[in-house]
């Protein structure tokens, strides 16, 4: 449902169409992702799409990245050593 919201905002029946999943279940969803701070609601006359909120999701990309920077450095060894094990040399 985030990635759908980078392409704008949506409804919850657009947001539901290509899930298999109720409404309400959908609906719960969306709830926590609110919570979280990761989308926010507006109201348009009788619609009320959601939309991302970006800064949310940039505060918890830098939170990540020292993490990321060190599982690609332990997942790079990881594959010089498995190509190492096969007899192949990085």
């Amino acid at each position: 449902m985030l990635a759908q919201l980078a392409h704008g905002s949506a409804t919850v029946n657009e947001l539901a169409a290509p899930h298999d999943m109720s409404l309400p279940a959908i609906s719960r969803h969306l709830k926590v992702l609110e919570k979280a701070g990761l989308i926010a609601t507006s109201r348009d006359a009788q619609r009320r799409p959601r939309r991302l909120e970006t800064i949310r999701l940039k505060q918890a990309d830098d939170w990540m990245e020292p993490y990321r920077k060190f599982f690609d450095t332990r997942l790079d060894r990881l594959e010089a050593h498995l190509e190492t094990m096969k007899g192949r040399t990085p």
